[in-house]
């Protein structure tokens, strides 16, 4: 389990995200959370078997890095731009409901580290799980 560490902080940041605003109904919390939890418990069995078929094989194979990253591209996809939808609904519902255009304009710049932060995530899970030497 420690090599999923940075799973869990992801899946524990995009909780807490989820759960903190007010305006997404419970119904779409419940549903971000067994979505997650699904993706995850698929992400790892697999990796897990990936991992397990190549164990004790030295030198590492080229087959079992181009399944590793095969499966880890994939599944950033369905991490992450899942997480990017969530993140744009968020930004565009509060863009929305704030009336100055001060306020508005804050809205648009505390976007950027957001994607800042979004980008960052991409390439730690990438890095992290499906980087090839």
């Amino acid at each position: 389990m420690e090599l999923y560490i940075e799973l869990f902080v992801f899946l524990a940041i995009i909780f807490l995200i989820a759960l903190s605003i007010r305006f997404i109904p419970w119904l779409v919390k419940a549903a971000i959370a067994v979505y997650y939890s699904v993706i995850s418990y698929i992400f790892i069995t697999t990796k897990n078997k990936i991992d397990e078929r190549y164990e004790n094989i030295t030198p590492v194979p080229d087959a079992y890095w181009d399944k590793n990253s095969a499966w880890v591209d994939t599944m950033t996809g369905y991490y992450l731009w899942s997480f990017l939808i969530i993140l744009l609904f968020i930004y565009i519902k509060w863009f929305t409901s704030v009336k100055s255009k001060e306020a508005k304009g804050w809205v648009l710049i505390s976007f950027i580290p957001s994607l800042a932060v979004f980008l960052l995530f991409i390439f730690i899970f990438s890095f992290s799980y499906g980087y090839r030497p």
